[in-house]
């Protein structure tokens, strides 16, 4: 299942080892993400970091984990979309969201209501990914 993740959940990924983590890791999800969401992460390190409770080894190796597992999609891409996500949200910082998910025809997974101001992309909560993953396993 191919996925865009926003920055949100990559943060709540690294803070505390929970589902989300876990959803990281799962082998049925390609988790997309605009590289942008590299410097978006560099400006929150600090708070991250701290919020963890993790010395800086692990911290850094927990990073380069779950980075591992995003496919950086080229802002330069994104770029054709952005006009189109201008008209489907207001916020600007979710415009590269958007467009990657249209760029790679994937799903947004995100608990920002800012999102479901738009209905052409399925934006899904972390409780939802879990339900979309039972029914993928209930069908193999």
């Amino acid at each position: 299942m191919k996925i865009t993740v926003d920055a949100n959940m990559l943060f709540a990924c690294l803070i505390k080892d929970s589902t989300t983590r876990k959803l990281f890791f799962n082998p049925a999800l390609s988790l997309f993400a605009p590289e942008f969401i590299v410097d978006e992460f560099a400006r929150h390190l600090a708070e991250v970091r701290k919020k963890s409770g993790l010395n800086n080894e692990e911290f850094y190796r927990l990073v380069d984990k779950i980075l591992g597992q995003l496919i950086l999609v080229p802002d330069k891409n994104l770029r054709p979309f952005l006009l189109a996500a201008a008209s489907l949200v207001d916020d600007s910082k979710d415009w590269l969201y958007i467009s990657c998910a249209l760029y790679e025809n994937t799903l947004i997974w995100s608990h920002d209501l800012d999102f479901s101001t738009q209905k052409r992309i399925r934006i899904i909560s972390t409780k939802e990914l879990i339900g979309l993953l039972g029914k993928l396993e209930s069908r193999q």
